[in-house]
């Protein structure tokens, strides 16, 4: 079931993905030869409106075949294009995947809620003969306030760490307690793992769709900085890098099912914002390259055979790439089996 998820969500992505490319060159009257969901052998296609359409056995991604994109079709379709035109197809993907990606935290936004913190702390555990299994605190716990001050912020749990009798309130399956403590100089320790309160605030679609524009758009900068220290992370052979190939991401898929449709839902925006940021990498053979070379093109002069080479040692190194990482997700799997 865990394969089944992630195939359908790589698919929708790939194709909204290609679709943008596609609509970008048919608007501005290129034609597209081919339009492909997957690589490799084609195990079916329709000719339609001018492209044939397919679908192909190796399901890692796709590909619009537009007329010109090659260097050898040099003054043909996507090649007589002025710049702005050229430019308009190479993003239009990925500003696909960003609204396919908003689009579904917006219906997150609507039908779960907004995520917002409330200040207060949520017990996970509590250690066994410490302080905190002696107060009485147990797993579920909700800490609201301590000595009577409302919690502003988890943090402020670390009040009780001043030597004197203290109260702790908190809410348990609904009902409001309140435990008593003593901290003693010389401890270290209260005993408890804890994280942060989350409530859920529904909202409209649109306002849903406007808080997921703002929320992403304000945490690009440290997204692409988790991205580019991730895939060095894998090219320096670090197996923390936190950069997931196909099978950490099927195996990730499998938990999100497991917890419920909104958590599918979470996982495709953050593979679609993902692939948004990774091709516009300025890697040759990704859509970042070639927004490169395009803006090169116009201060130097790039034969086609300079081009093509270019690519075709941009397209080894993503194979690369891939390895590295699909060698990092089995050695994940193995050590946490």
């Amino acid at each position: 079931m865990s394969l089944l998820w992630f195939l359908l969500i790589i698919g929708v992505s790939v194709f909204v993905h290609e679709l943008g490319h596609y609509l970008a060159a048919r608007l501005q009257g290129v034609r597209v030869k081919a339009f492909s969901i997957g690589f490799g052998p084609i195990l079916w296609r329709k000719e339609a409106w001018g492209t044939e359409w397919r679908l192909s056995a190796i399901p890692l991604g796709g590909y619009a075949d537009i007329e010109g994109l090659l260097p050898e079709e040099k003054g043909r379709g996507y090649d007589a294009l002025p710049f702005l035109g050229k430019l308009f197809v190479l993003v239009a993907g990925v500003a696909m995947n960003v609204l396919l990606a908003w689009g579904l935290l917006a219906y997150l936004f609507s039908a779960q809620g907004v995520p917002e913190a409330t200040g207060r702390a949520v017990v996970l555990e509590v250690l066994p003969g410490s302080l905190a299994e002696e107060a009485g605190l147990k797993p579920g716990d909700v800490l609201v306030e301590v000595d009577g001050i409302p919690l502003a912020h988890p943090r402020e749990i670390e009040r009780l760490k001043t030597p004197g009798e203290h109260t702790l309130t908190l809410l348990r399956q609904g009902q409001r307690l309140t435990l008593s403590l003593t901290w003693e100089a010389g401890m270290e320790r209260l005993g408890i793992v804890y994280q942060p309160e989350v409530a859920y605030r529904k909202v409209g679609f649109l306002e849903g769709l406007l808080l997921a524009a703002s929320r992403t758009l304000s945490f690009g900068p440290e997204m692409v900085r988790a991205l580019v220290g991730g895939l060095l992370g894998v090219l320096s052979g670090n197996p923390n890098s936190g950069v997931m190939g196909p099978i950490g991401i099927v195996a990730e898929t499998g938990r999100a099912a497991q917890e419920g449709l909104f958590r599918l839902v979470e996982l495709a925006a953050a593979i679609n914002l993902s692939l948004a940021l990774f091709n516009l990498l300025p890697i040759p053979a990704l859509d970042g390259g070639r927004i490169l070379l395009l803006f090169l093109s116009r201060l130097f002069r790039i034969r086609p055979e300079q081009e093509a080479m270019v690519h075709y040692l941009g397209f080894l190194f993503l194979l690369l790439l891939l390895f590295l990482v699909t060698f990092q997700d089995l050695r994940r799997l193995w050590g946490s089996g």
